[in-house]
């Protein structure tokens, strides 16, 4: 069974399982007199309950379906240029090796609503890069977007004031920006629910050629639109003899591969030495943990002010002088898609930095989520994990820059600090981790777990040594760290990199896919001995006893 199929069963079955069909939809049908067309379609939303499209998600069920995904699928908020503006984008790849067609997903008077990005976990699962642009990018109050109106009704009347001819820019816009990106085979469709007229427009471009099908908003629109998009994964988005990507398995391959997660799994389940998985126990490793991390607060100065920056502190036993390795968490925030839960989580962030801790170096984990939860809470104060990852990406690079050189700099005045620090990250965070090397003066190392290489500018201004991890069954990824060795080698950078066959994203985290536990087995005593080598880092004897 294809990589793609398999965890798509195994990891996502149990949303659909989950999760009522009936539709609630809010959307507004376009054209003259806003105010009737409101109540019109609140009445049509009343109509239309049982008429939902098989498969679709319901307005009420659109958060859990994206609480559920956002583990498995880590989302991505991308700023796509378009002149001088730029095209707020949520961003989902698919887990696969090899490239995939491009499928843009909009909505006729939502702009970027939770049940838009919830379609985006639809699209997503059945191999498809799903992007979901919101079209209001810049032009809501004080420039933002669609989370910058004050209600759903002033989101539809903005969205009605743009002509066609400005959607269908900012549309193709980002749809040809992803078309171009390492992990698209080159094939791509848009489709725009448009629930007023009762349709969903499709716009095909596959082969050099261009199609237009509209199907009504019937009972089985959505199975025959899925359908319709299966010619675009083939043949393109197979492996090609050029890619460097791997090439289809045949049963003795696939044989050997499980054979070599099983012994890998075996092995990691001996050794106290190795990160576990999202769900094998993290938080009973870190309640049992001799080194007893703490929570503290770090205030920290942002653009939007003053904020106490929570933050999870460990230090290894004795007495020795340790480097210190900042802890950056990946795009679904500390939890990692996980419900929150007041004054607990984190945990299988808090266990990667137990093991730091073990292996002799002080670890410090920021919560960059900090102040954005409600009555300015911190990651444990949100309802739904989702809303973190929404909160997350308003907040700009700059400041959770800021927030990682405050938690550094607090490390570095303990008084065990040897002065040495390096950071380490996991999807955004492996990205941010990289960054950093460039954007915090005085970085001695940094592993980037599943991270995106930073632009051309960024890389430039690199000044420490950078390994880098990446899945090849991660296509918007293992092209692109591949990618950057030709680049930092110009450069004159120190840069050590491993992409991973038969590995997803986030293989630490999911080491139950693939040979995630194989990579995970390789990867992770690579990460600690590289901080070794470059933070003056040693394992004591008290460390390894206390485990």
């Amino acid at each position: 069974m294809k990589m793609s199929r398999w965890i798509t069963v195994s990891a996502m079955a149990m949303v659909l399982a989950a999760l009522s069909l009936v539709v609630g939809s809010r959307l507004l049908p376009g054209g003259q007199g806003l105010q009737a067309a409101f109540a019109a379609e609140k009445t049509a939303r009343i109509a239309g309950l049982a008429s939902m499209p098989l498969g679709l998600p319901s307005e009420e069920s659109a958060k859990a379906m994206l609480d559920t995904s956002i583990a498995y699928h880590h989302p991505q908020w991308i700023d796509v240029p378009m002149g001088a503006v730029k095209i707020h984008t949520f961003v989902i790849y698919p887990t696969l090796a090899g490239r995939a067609p491009v499928v843009v997903v909009t909505a006729r008077n939502q702009g970027l609503s939770d049940w838009v990005r919830a379609v985006g976990t639809q699209v997503v699962r059945e191999g498809y890069i799903a992007i979901v642009p919101d079209l209001l990018s810049g032009l809501g109050p004080n420039g933002g977007g669609t989370y910058s109106f004050a209600s759903e009704d002033a989101v539809a009347a903005a969205l009605g004031r743009m002509s066609a001819s400005e959607v269908e820019r900012r549309t193709e816009a980002v749809r040809d920006y992803f078309v171009s990106q390492p992990g698209s085979n080159g094939q791509s469709a848009v489709l725009d629910f448009n629930w007023g007229a009762g349709r969903l427009n499709a716009a095909i471009q596959a082969a050099g050629a261009q199609r237009q099908v509209q199907f009504d908003l019937s009972e089985h629109a959505w199975h025959n639109t899925l359908a319709l998009l299966t010619g675009l994964a083939d043949p393109g988005a197979m492996p090609q003899e050029d890619s460097g990507m791997p090439k289809p398995k045949d049963d003795a391959a696939e044989s050997a591969s499980a054979a070599r997660e099983r012994a890998a799994a075996q092995e990691i389940a001996k050794r106290k030495d190795i990160v576990p998985g999202h769900f094998g126990g993290p938080l009973k490793e870190v309640e049992q943990s001799p080194r007893h991390g703490e929570w503290i607060s770090i205030p920290v100065k942002l653009s939007t002010g003053m904020v106490n920056m929570r933050t999870w502190l460990v230090q290894p036993l004795g007495n020795d002088k340790a480097g210190v390795v900042v802890v950056i968490q990946p795009a679904p925030g500390m939890d990692i898609g996980e419900a929150p839960h007041k004054g607990e989580g984190a945990d299988w962030l808090r266990a990667v930095s137990d093991q730091i801790a073990l292996q002799g170096m002080i670890a410090i984990l920021p919560d960059l989520s900090s102040g954005l939860g409600p009555n300015g809470g911190d990651f444990d104060s949100f309802h739904f994990a989702d809303d973190v990852a929404k909160a997350l990406q308003m907040r700009s690079g700059v400041d959770k820059m800021e927030m990682i050189r405050a938690a550094r700099d607090y490390a570095l005045k303990l008084p065990r600090a040897n002065g040495k620090s390096g950071t380490t990250g996991f999807c955004s965070g492996g990205g941010q981790a990289w960054e950093s090397t460039a954007d915090i003066a005085g970085l001695n190392a940094a592993v980037s777990f599943y991270g995106t290489p930073p632009d051309a500018a960024t890389m430039a201004k690199i000044q420490a040594p950078v390994l880098a991890f990446a899945g090849d069954d991660d296509p918007g990824l293992a092209p692109r760290v591949a990618g950057a060795a030709p680049d930092m080698q110009r450069l004159g950078k120190t840069f050590e990199f491993k992409v991973y066959p038969n590995v997803t994203h986030a293989f630490l985290e999911h080491q139950t896919l693939g040979e995630n536990a194989a990579a995970t087995l390789d990867a992770w005593p690579r990460a600690m001995a590289f901080f070794k080598k470059y933070l003056n880092a040693q394992t004591s004897t008290s460390n390894l006893s206390g485990n």
